[in-house]
């Protein structure tokens, strides 16, 4: 039996030989097809919030179709039911900015952004995929200088209907829900002029989703009836299953968990995910779950990397990762479909008796059912967010009556992974042989980590395109841009903004231009007015580079002083890194960090060096700039002449190339080039070349510019060990007292001096500690080394998965001068 199978496990073998076995010592699990609840409305995945897909469309179109394949098409991968979207509000909305389809009142263009093609995609792989747009942030017109998009719900309600119509009237997409502002205040006035809006121009099947945040919503539409009638469904974000929702479902609409997960899309990723798409039915009633973020398409150094369905981030390559998450959702999509029943709890659905939970859904129109069992213990249940109570899970053998007219299944198909087990051979999404079910039971045998999916339905696969491409996380340089292949209303390649929308168009000359479109400040989600608007490209680790642009203010630009500016080492909103920018005044200045929106210059503290330009920054003229940042050192060129030359600056940063302006000004740009800058380019020699047990780790300059170097190579596995990659070999403290050094040695994942604990979404995206019995891995400046424990200069880390490396900063930290990675020390 096991061997037949195609490889020995112990937990396959266990569970062959549990189905062998019928019967259990506790009661059996009832499966009453009569105890219907609510209907499932969709698992779903959400692409924008923002900018989430930037990378997917400039992908080769071979690699881009295959992952959407694994996204959309039916019986394959996910097999996602519902795709949610973002409704450009032309504002950073967590990992960019995505175009609105109005700039301005007059403005109305339904070529720009990717969202509309995402749709497209989704529709002709599925097109029973249900369709949901939601606005993070909106144009500063809607609120006419406001600040609000509610000062005026009748201009709010037509800009968002024209999207609806647009999607129609060009794409032939049905939007089957939208939303109000995500994770901000809804409104009574909006929400039901807006439902009347929709009702008068056509749109009557499209449903509101209220609030896509918190539950308060459900307070404020109790105290009015026409606002509780103009919602179609109630959407919360990230919400407890601990908490109570009595009020929510007291109005008899669906209740969804409308935005979820956010949790790196490794193997904890996919616990916390198929945890949560079971228990937010057993334990709350919500009839849909859908996932933040669809695709991990973005920059490692913007927000939330790759907390997604799976990563595609290697257009230049096309390489992608078909994440354990995909399998996850796999365990409830392929067996489902919106509109199945789910069955009530402790008659189908409920707590399994060790800890754990499962759910049984069944077809209206027929005998078909799936019953889906997910036990994640603890260690690893924990999405990003909300926190969980403490609760305790063992593995357990349970029994499961069938009833009614169930009792007669003769067997049912088996789909088994374990979220638990880190090993290269652990189980996804693998079929199994049928269990037999006798006198309407069969007997389940249930270890830690299990997601099982039993099934009528035989429709199931575990869809493969084969290896994709090679990975070569280092963005490839030299890099050039002239934007005249770019379609005109697009993005250039690669190209990211984060604030403002850079967007391709026809010049005066019918050449084709850059041009920056926000033409005032948009009603921000998370950024109300900081910097200039910018647009980032390359990679997170880039120090040394030259980048050159040409630009153009445009005549009628009414800011005194506008700039354009270019940019290395920058961070996500060009808070850090070495900025250059040319006024319109003649003036210039190099920075640490981009110029303010309110001053529309940097900050004077951040002013490294500025003076006067030898010829005139007219107005309505092309103007080239270049900057070249080496290790310490900065050079900045204007129109061929140097207007200064290897100038002093901090060597800290690491960051994008980066192109902007200081004020809502339609800058463009005719051509952009990226490349090398100085000699550390070649991967630096390792100071241990041959790892062993018993080396000590300790810290030293991490390898620049997206370069690794094999005694920095480090991997964080999802059962807490820290891998030195190249060896094989783990970290290990030399004991649980505090301040005990740490050493490489054989790896035990059962150790706890190698578990090495920490949030294992946000040390991608932020400094977060690192914890092995109860002590905080901490490092010392003056000597270099790491302890488990003790008094240290820095206790938190941040891991850079482009180049392996466990750093001690994410942004530039002057008291910590140049950024130190995790070595071996032989």
């Amino acid at each position: 039996g096991c061997k037949a199978m195609g490889r020995p496990n112990f937990v396959l073998c266990a569970l062959v030989a549990a189905w062998a076995v019928l019967g259990s010592t506790a009661d059996p699990l009832l499966v009453d097809p009569t105890a219907k609840g609510s209907a499932l409305n969709a698992i779903g995945g959400l692409s924008g919030g923002g900018a989430t897909s930037r990378l997917l469309i400039d992908y080769p179109e071979q690699q881009r179709d295959e992952v959407l394949d694994y996204l959309f098409k039916p019986n394959f991968g996910a097999s996602l039911q519902l795709l949610k979207v973002e409704i450009g509000g032309d504002s950073q909305s967590t990992d960019g900015t995505e175009s609105s389809h109005m700039h301005s009142k007059d403005d109305l263009d339904y070529k720009r952004g990717y969202e509309w093609w995402l749709m497209q995609e989704a529709k002709k792989r599925n097109p029973d995929i249900q369709l949901y747009g939601l606005a993070w942030a909106y144009p500063g017109w809607v609120g006419e200088g406001s600040g609000s998009p509610y000062t005026y719900p009748n201009l709010t309600a037509d800009y968002i209907t024209k999207w609806i119509e647009g999607a129609k009237s060009e794409y032939s997409l049905d939007i089957d829900y939208v939303g109000v502002w995500n994770e901000r205040s809804s409104n009574a006035d909006y929400v039901k002029t807006l439902r009347r809006m929709l009702d008068d121009r056509g749109f009557p099947d499209t449903g509101i989703v209220a609030r896509d945040g918190g539950s308060d919503i459900c307070n404020d539409m109790s105290k009015d009836q026409d606002y509780a009638d103009a919602v179609a469904v109630i959407g919360l974000h990230y919400p407890s299953d601990y908490s109570n929702y009595d009020l929510c479902h007291s109005f008899g609409k669906p209740v969804w968990a409308s935005e979820e997960s956010s949790s790196y899309d490794d193997l904890n990723g996919a616990a916390c995910w198929g945890r949560i798409i079971t228990s937010h039915w057993v334990l709350s009633q919500f009839t849909a779950s859908i996932m933040w973020n669809l695709v991990g398409s973005y920059y490692h150094g913007t927000n939330w990397y790759a907390s997604s369905l799976m990563t595609a981030d290697e257009p230049w390559t096309g390489n992608y990762w078909v994440s354990p998450v995909i399998w996850a959702t796999a365990h409830v999509t392929q067996f489902t479909q919106p509109g199945w029943i789910y069955l009530k709890d402790g008659s189908g659905s409920g707590q399994l008796p060790n800890g754990g939970f499962y759910a049984t859904l069944i077809d209206p129109n027929g005998t078909n059912f799936t019953i889906t069992v997910v036990k994640i213990d603890r260690d690893h249940a924990p999405c990003t967010r909300p926190a969980l109570p403490w609760f305790n899970v063992t593995a357990e053998t349970v029994t499961f009556k069938l009833t009614g007219d169930l009792a007669t299944t003769p067997s049912l198909s088996v789909w088994y992974s374990n979220f638990q087990n880190a090993s290269a051979d652990a189980p996804l999404f693998d079929h199994l042989p049928d269990v037999q079910v006798n006198n309407g039971e069969f007997t389940l045998d249930i270890p830690l980590g299990a997601m099982f999916t039993l099934s009528t339905q035989r429709t199931a696969q575990k869809g493969s395109h084969g290896t994709p491409p090679a990975a070569s996380p280092q963005f490839p340089l030299p890099h050039s841009e002239s934007f005249q292949e770019v379609a005109e209303s697009q993005e250039a390649a690669y190209f990211a903004d984060q604030i403002g929308a850079f967007e391709v168009h026809f010049d005066d000359t019918n050449t084709k231009v850059l041009r920056q479109m926000v033409p005032a400040l948009p009603i921000g989600w998370s950024d109300h007015g900081s910097n200039g608007p910018m647009t980032v490209i390359g990679m997170y680790e880039f120090q040394d580079l030259t980048v050159q642009t040409t630009f153009r203010i445009p005549t009628n630009a009414t800011l005194k002083g506008a700039a354009g500016c270019v940019a290395t080492r920058v961070d996500q909103m060009w808070a850090n890194g070495i900025v250059f920018c040319v006024y319109t005044n003649n003036s210039w200045t190099l920075s640490i960090g981009g110029p303010q929106i309110d001053s529309n210059y940097p900050a004077q503290s951040n002013i490294i060096t500025s003076g006067s330009t030898p010829t005139s920054v007219d107005l309505g003229a092309w103007h080239s700039i270049q900057l070249t940042t080496i290790n310490g050192s900065a050079t900045g060129i204007l129109n061929s002449t140097a207007l200064f030359s290897q100038q002093a600056i901090r060597n800290i940063d690491t960051g994008f190339a980066a192109i902007g302006s200081n004020g809502w000004v339609a800058i463009e740009y005719g051509s952009f080039n990226m490349s090398k800058a100085g000699s550390a380019w070649s991967p630096p020699t390792p100071e241990c070349k041959s790892p062993k047990v018993g080396d000590a780790l300790a810290v030293r300059p991490c390898a620049t510019n997206g370069l690794a170097v094999s005694d920095q190579v480090f991997i964080l596995s999802p059962d807490w060990t820290l891998i030195h990659k190249p060896s094989g070999l783990c970290a290990q403290a030399a004991s649980g007292n505090s301040g005990s050094a740490v050493n490489l040695a054989t790896c035990d994942p059962t150790n706890p001096l190698q578990q090495f604990r920490n949030d294992y979404t946000r040390i991608r995206n932020t400094e977060s500690s690192v914890t092995v019995s109860n002590n905080k891995l901490t490092g010392s400046l003056s000597s270099n080394s790491v302890a488990a424990g003790g008094s240290g200069d820095w206790n938190s880390w941040v891991y850079y998965p482009n180049t392996n490396q466990l750093r001690n900063q994410y942004n530039a930290k002057t008291n910590l001068g140049y950024p130190l990675c995790l070595s071996v020390k032989c």
